[in-house]
């Protein structure tokens, strides 16, 4: 289970939205020790939030060309 807090549940009311979640720790990492400061500016983190990008821009890309899709997920949001 992931905890935090992030203000995508505000705007995920107005509009679709997805909130990514990018593992550069281990399983038992945690985001609030200094473990993870290491772990942000390692060659694995950079990988990882490349690839990430990379998935979130083809996702835009689909939507933004795409009317269909598009239409899709305004659907889905109004019935959420």
């Amino acid at each position: 289970m992931y905890l935090g807090s992030s203000d995508i549940s505000n705007v995920s009311t107005r509009v679709p939205a997805i909130q990514p979640f990018v593992a550069i720790t281990g399983e038992d990492g945690s985001d609030h020790a200094p473990e993870f400061a290491e772990a942000a500016a390692s060659p694995r983190a950079r990988e990882e939030l490349v690839a990430a990008a990379q998935a979130v821009a083809c996702t835009a890309a689909d939507v933004l060309l795409s009317g269909e899709l598009r239409e899709e997920a305004w659907a889905r949001h109004r019935a959420a």
